[in-house]
């Protein structure tokens, strides 16, 4: 029972990464100003405003990884965002963190559809002789 409600899961969850990932890649680029920069420990926080191709005025939160060149108020930046909700998923162009949930959610797919395999292709015991002339 666990494998096949897993293995729903994954399948939920591919769809959705794939659709996201879909999404993305039908979304534009944009230069996106910073508006606020917050520093915090392995990542920072930009607040950025940016106008979408289709003259929609967007601010977004976009996180840096601690790795990244900083960034100062006022500096113009390129973004990527998504096509459906362009103000709430902003990312950098550069930013392939998308796949790594693509990734995971197909290693779960496959481990669920194998576990689920064996649970459901097991020998079933023979019917008792009893019921042996039934149709």
């Amino acid at each position: 029972m666990f494998s096949t409600f897993g293995l729903v899961f994954a399948v939920v969850l591919t769809a959705g990464g794939g659709w996201s990932v879909a999404d993305e890649r039908r979304g534009s680029e944009a230069a996106a100003e910073v508006r606020d920069v917050e520093h915090r420990p392995g990542r920072t926080l930009l607040t950025i405003q940016f106008t979408t191709g289709g003259g929609e005025a967007c601010e977004a939160t976009l996180v840096r990884s601690g790795r990244g060149r900083s960034a100062t108020v006022g500096e113009r930046i390129p973004v990527r965002y998504a096509k459906s909700d362009p103000c709430l998923r902003v990312r950098e162009p550069d930013d392939q963190s998308v796949w790594v949930i693509l990734l995971i959610a197909a290693v779960l797919l496959v481990a669920f559809a194998i576990m689920s395999y064996v649970a459901w292709s097991r020998p079933r015991p023979p019917l008792p002789l009893r019921y042996a002339g039934m149709p």
